[in-house]
């Protein structure tokens, strides 16, 4: 039963995924990061080829599956499809999966738990910015407020009382905020500092310290390998969200065993 129901929360990830990737294409196309002036837009809200602007046949829209069977092209013109495509889909779906194991709501027959589904809520748009943030630089506002929303539903629901995850978010957006400024917004752009409110509201303290601890360690290993590797040079921006987020991630479900193996080496 258990396997069974690990697999239904897989495909519900694989789904969503496929969800967030046409998000972030419509999300652009708002923004005018895409010029669409060679795509014949379908008016009926379908999903449509990313190049000439076909409607997808159901079999073409299937999470990973039609990627691989059309060896990363479309059907209708040939054309590479982004290879972030299954990449966001297999991620949404393995965050689903830990998230599960981590709360077992599914496991628990309580589907309709609502903090287990804004939980989900938070995946999704968690997942989101970072493949949007990746791809043009930007943490969209709408998705950030929805975070710092769902954040706050869940401090009400578990924390109800304890102002330390207030105070958290403040300093933390406080402390990007510096660095925005000093860096004049080439270090760190101000869709991280909003995603910090939401981080600090989540995580609390100490988590909180965790979250930025693996976000820059990790961002600058990727730095350094990209300088090594001769990838980038010191001027090129590198988006700092993603890195954020897996601190996020990290601290969220991992925060109180790994501050407790700290203590416990102190």
């Amino acid at each position: 039963m258990e396997i069974l129901l690990g697999i239904i929360v897989f495909i519900l990830g694989l789904c969503f995924g496929s969800f967030i990737n046409m998000l972030v294409y419509r999300t652009a196309e708002r923004y005018k990061l895409i010029n669409n002036e060679k795509l014949i837009i379908s008016d009926k809200g379908r999903s449509f080829c990313d190049y000439c602007g076909k409607q997808l046949k159901w079999y073409e829209n299937i999470p990973v599956f039609s990627w691989l069977f059309l060896k990363g092209k479309t059907k209708c013109c040939h054309k590479k499809l982004p290879v972030s495509y299954p990449v966001v889909e297999l991620t949404t779906g393995l965050l689903f999966l830990i998230f599960n194991s981590k709360f077992e709501i599914f496991n628990q027959i309580q589907i309709f738990n609502f903090q287990f589904l804004i939980g989900l809520l938070i995946i999704v748009l968690l997942v989101f910015s970072t493949a949007f943030d990746w791809k043009y630089m930007i943490l969209p506002d709408f998705s950030t407020i929805i975070l710092v929303s769902g954040a706050l539903v869940l401090w009400f629901s578990g924390h109800f009382g304890e102002w330390n995850y207030f105070l958290s978010g403040l300093i933390s957006a406080g402390f990007l905020l510096v660095l925005n400024l000093i860096t004049k917004g080439k270090g760190m752009g101000m869709g991280d500092v909003k995603l910090a409110v939401f981080m600090g509201l989540l995580l609390g303290f100490p988590n909180i310290i965790l979250a930025f601890y693996v976000a820059f360690i990790v961002g600058a290993i990727y730095g350094i390998g990209l300088m090594i590797f001769k990838k980038a040079n010191k001027k090129k921006q590198v988006p700092f969200g993603p890195f954020l987020i897996l601190g996020t991630l990290t601290a969220w479900w991992f925060g109180e065993k790994i501050v407790e193996l700290i203590k416990l080496r102190l």
